[in-house]
């Protein structure tokens, strides 16, 4: 896997981590499925984006979609990281947080 990949799938892991583990998952789900809908009505030729939009709601709607969230989150095929390019999910992880993210990843590709 390349750098930006294998840095955008550890960021992905961790804003997986904190939503499947918050007393309310769907909160993280709601805000990100606000903020893919905002931007794939400015950018309808983004057909990750439409896509988000799909399965943000499927999430919203069943455990089976939101499970299906989590493995198309972290998966580490092609479509996977096409879809982390356009990834929702930018307001739940703090400043600190990602920093942390980011910090740990730099140690381990460096290792």
């Amino acid at each position: 896997m390349r750098r930006p990949d294998a840095k955008s799938l550890a960021l992905a892991r961790a804003v997986q981590r904190k939503i499947a583990n918050a007393d309310d998952p769907r909160i993280y789900i709601r805000q990100a499925q606000e903020w893919a809908l905002k931007f794939s009505r400015q950018r309808p030729e983004d057909i990750w984006l439409a896509e988000w939009v799909e399965r943000l709601s499927l999430a919203l709607a069943s455990d089976d979609g939101l499970a299906d969230l989590y493995t198309l989150m972290l998966s580490p095929e092609q479509h996977g990281i096409d879809m982390r390019s356009s990834s929702p999910f930018a307001g739940v992880l703090t400043q600190s947080e990602r920093t942390a993210v980011l910090r740990a990843f730099e140690s381990e590709w460096a290792a």
